[in-house]
C-alpha cells in the first residue's frame, strides 16, 4: 500500500502550526488585474461607442437670405429628409443647423428642399460632427471663464 501525502495533510500541518492565513498570491493577482482591465474598459468603452454612433454624421449650417426666418413646414420637411439625425434653430430663427448622416443624405437633399420652396439658403459651413461639438465645448469654457 503506497503512502498518500494528501490523505495526512491536516494532521502535519497541525502538528507542525502551519497555518492558512489571508488569499493566495494568485488570488490577489487575478482580483488586481480584473481590476486593471475593469478600468481601462471602464475609461475606453464610453469614448469607443461615441465614436462609433457619430462617425459618420456631419453638421451643416444654413442661414437664409435677407434675414429672413425660417418656417415650421419648411423644418418639418427637412427633418422628413431621410438621414437627418437632428435639426436646430438659433436663438433669432436665422441659422440652421442640420445633423445627418452622410451615408444616407447629401447637400442636395437639402437644396431640393430649399427649392421647393422658394427660399434662398447659403450654405456657412460644414464640419463633422465630433469636432462641432469639440468646438462648442470649447467655446462654452471660454465663455464661462
Amino acid at each position: 500500500m503506497l503512502y498518500d501525502p494528501e490523505k495526512y495533510r491536516e494532521k502535519r500541518e497541525k502538528v507542525l502550526g502551519i497555518r492558512k492565513r489571508g488569499l493566495s498570491f494568485s488570488t490577489v493577482a487575478s482580483i488586481i488585474a480584473g481590476l486593471i482591465i475593469f478600468g481601462i474598459g471602464f475609461v475606453t468603452v464610453p469614448t469607443a461607442v461615441s465614436y462609433i454612433t457619430t462617425r459618420n454624421l456631419d453638421d451643416v449650417i444654413y442661414k437664409l437670405d435677407k434675414d429672413m426666418i425660417w418656417k415650421n413646414a419648411v423644418v418639418i420637411k427637412i427633418e422628413a429628409v431621410k438621414g437627418v439625425a437632428f435639426l436646430k434653430k438659433d436663438k433669432h430663427d436665422t441659422r440652421l443647423v442640420i445633423t445627418f448622416d452622410r451615408r444616407e443624405a447629401d447637400l442636395s437633399d437639402f437644396t431640393a428642399v430649399f427649392s421647393e420652396n422658394n427660399l434662398k439658403a447659403t450654405l456657412l459651413n460644414r464640419v463633422n460632427h465630433r469636432q462641432r461639438q469639440t468646438t462648442l465645448k470649447e467655446e462654452e469654457e471660454l465663455e464661462a471663464t
